[in-house]
């Protein structure tokens, strides 16, 4: 029996092709403009629906860059939701303007990008790498000026107590391959809202928020991780702060709390915090400063969330550093210490209960630049300086540090101009601080 066999001649590119297993094709990265997407950068539609089905596109596609041309574009709820691997790039923080009508408020609290909300996070394992860099958020209106109003009215003057600025909220599920999601905001302006930034979730750990001006808040400026009183900080009996291990490097935040309730410009609630050259200023306060009296910025009950009013810098979480960070001419405390295990070096606090950030009960000269409260323990205090920048117009301490805080370590520490450059009339244990080259033990 003879077979015919047919012989076909293959290329050399053909016959390694077919050595090769078979992938599944990998989407490809991409970059989607809004305005081809029909988004209207003049700021006279809507641009909500458009900016958020680009940023699905892109997304579905496997990640990339959702561009925003200079312009102005308006939105309203549900907002901007930011979904995994998707970056929402601006031409520039000056060029590209996201402004919110905020007539409508929301029902939950929320923010003008956001991922998950205040209370409620989103949960998956995609809930990676998204990021927003270049571009300007505000309220109310597009020009680059402020709300009018002194007292904002909710809803009225472009300010709501619901709506924010950027918020991340997210956790990626149990047992996920990367516990961190690793995001980024960067060269960002936020003005005119609830609060500047808030980064909370369990997940959103590894973020890098770099270069941004948040200005004129109703409550507070950034804020990292969840507070005791967030209902969903403790969950199944476990403390879950979330939050942990980010870096925020020269962000600046001023007029933070002017709705005048008990914020800082900074509330750091997370472990593991880097803050390299931030500042915190003219944050205004209007609850009193009388020691002794409960309801103040002198009161540690209550979870010490009083002298957060008008605060700098409020840190009540573990294993913290602030670094070359400034806080100057706030309504309360400069630097507010609550936790433990934290390192505050080469820091500058001026001017703290300035004249210009206290109404109703809150007077000038109440408060210090910087506050070691009750409770607070392991923290080292370097290089520090506290400073009244004009004659007559002081803080009411340099350095105030209360007795039952423990294991406090500090040199070289320095006041300028103050009257009372520190009190400490009870230390706790394991104390050794020095301040203008007096040793406090």
């Amino acid at each position: 029996m003879r077979y015919l066999v047919e012989v076909i001649e293959q290329t050399p590119e053909v016959a390694e092709a077919q050595k090769q297993p078979q992938q599944a094709p990998v989407p490809a990265h991409r970059t989607v403009d809004v305005v081809a997407a029909g988004a209207d950068p003049t700021g006279a539609a809507d641009s909500t629906a458009a900016i958020n089905q680009a940023i699905r596109r892109v997304h579905e596609a496997g990640g990339g860059t959702v561009h925003l041309p200079a312009g102005s574009y308006k939105v309203s709820a549900p907002f901007i939701e930011l979904l995994g691997g998707v970056h929402l790039q601006g031409a520039g923080r000056e060029s590209t303007i996201i402004f919110a009508d905020t007539g409508a408020g929301a029902e939950q609290k929320t923010a003008i990008i956001h991922a998950g909300t205040w209370f409620t996070p989103r949960v998956g394992k995609d809930n990676l790498l998204m990021g927003v860099s270049n571009l300007w958020i505000k309220s109310s209106h597009a020009r680059p000026s402020h709300v009018s109003s002194a007292t904002p009215r909710p809803g009225q003057d472009g300010m709501h107590p619901n709506i924010g600025g950027i918020l991340l909220n997210t956790e990626l599920g149990d047992n996920p391959p990367e516990p961190d999601g690793t995001h980024r905001i960067e060269n960002v302006l936020i003005w005119d809202v609830a609060f500047g930034v808030a980064v909370l979730g369990l997940d959103d750990q590894g973020c890098q928020l770099r270069n941004i001006r948040v200005r004129r808040t109703l409550g507070p400026g950034v804020v990292i991780g969840k507070s005791p009183e967030h209902i969903t900080s403790v969950t199944a009996g476990r403390r879950e702060i979330g939050a942990a291990d980010n870096i925020l490097d020269c962000v600046d935040v001023s007029g933070a709390n002017i709705a005048g309730g008990t914020n800082a410009g900074f509330e750091v609630y997370a472990t593991n915090t880097t803050l390299t050259a931030c500042k915190s200023w003219y944050n205004r306060r209007s609850i009193h400063g009388a020691e002794g009296r409960p309801g103040g910025i002198w009161d540690t009950s209550n979870m010490h969330r009083f002298t957060a009013a008008g605060a700098g810098f409020f840190i009540r979480g573990g294993r913290n550093i602030l670094t070359g960070c400034t806080a100057q001419e706030n309504g309360g405390h400069g630097f507010v210490m609550v936790g433990h295990s934290s390192q505050v070096t080469s820091c500058r606090s001026a001017s703290s209960s300035w004249h210009d950030c206290v109404s109703g009960e809150a007077k000038a000269e109440e408060a210090a630049d910087y506050f070691v409260t009750n409770w607070a323990h392991h923290l080292i205090f370097s290089n520090n300086i506290a400073q009244a920048e004009y004659k007559g117009k002081n803080p009411r301490y340099g350095f105030a540090i209360e007795k039952w805080s423990h294991d406090i370590q500090g040199r070289s520490n320095l006041t300028v101009d103050l009257p009372t450059p520190h009190i400490a009339k009870s230390l706790g244990a394991f104390n050794r601080i020095e301040i203008n080259h007096e040793t406090l033990n």
